[in-house]
């Protein structure tokens, strides 16, 4: 299995490079979209957001989207870019399986965890040099969080509950972000970003870097979508 490159590191070198860091999500379909993979391979799609200049890769190994844990050992033998498995983790089994599989962050979705438990997680996390990714999509959410500056906040631009089927590009994530900012080591907008406009202006808000699936799988080229999302441009000439 290939060295895994840190989280924090990575997005750091991407800000360097004067780029927009982008966790290019890999999942088999969507409840919403339908199959997304269709005849290209894991392969194919790793070489294409690797070549197009992802930060990171998030892997969906949950039922709901057609993931599993193979394919996320799979994608660990195609690329040294740090991995978060994206799951319903609420167990120290899991983490752990996690790391056996490949990945160097989990997803610790707040909606479905208890304060109390979320935080013996995310200590487990640390002491297994995992990267915790923590979901959270209210101001409620945001404040129950400790401080913590080496875990990531990932502000969803979706209710979990309605499975990606209500997407809002963003406006929950820019209305949150005040309020995340002095918890984690780093914030992401996760979820319904389809623009260069709308990546822009979530970076230029404060956002350390976007999670991105559905419409990097749809594109007809995800190695220019990754590279045109990543891509800074000045937003008020969009305005």
């Amino acid at each position: 299995m290939l060295a895994r490159q840190n989280w924090f590191k990575r997005i750091a070198q991407v800000k360097a490079n004067n780029r927009i860091p982008i966790i290019a999500e890999i999942k088999p379909s969507s409840p919403a979209a339908g199959q997304l993979l269709c005849d290209r391979t894991l392969a194919d799609i790793v070489n294409a957001y690797t070549t197009g200049g992802a930060a990171c890769i998030s892997v969906v190994t949950g039922r709901w989207f057609g993931g599993n844990l193979a394919m996320l050992a799979q994608i660990a033998q195609l690329t040294d870019l740090p991995l978060l498995r994206k799951d319903l983790i609420v167990n120290a089994d899991q983490i752990k399986k996690s790391i056996d599989h490949g990945a160097n962050a989990v997803l610790l979705t707040k909606k479905i965890l208890q304060t109390s438990h979320l935080v013996k997680l995310l200590d487990l996390c640390l002491s297994l040099d995992v990267t915790p990714f923590v979901e959270v999509s209210t101001k409620a959410e945001i404040d129950e969080l400790p401080v913590n500056r080496q875990m990531i906040i990932g502000i969803a631009n979706r209710d979990i509950a309605q499975k990606e089927m209500d997407i809002d590009s963003g406006l929950n994530s820019l209305s949150l972000i005040a309020h995340a900012l002095p918890k984690a080591g780093a914030i992401m907008s996760a979820s319904g970003i389809h623009t260069p406009e709308e990546a822009n202006a979530l970076y230029d808000a404060g956002f350390d870097g976007l999670l991105v699936g559905t419409s990097l799988l749809q594109a007809n080229n995800p190695q220019q979508a990754v590279t045109r999302l990543s891509t800074k441009i000045n937003v008020s000439e969009f305005l």
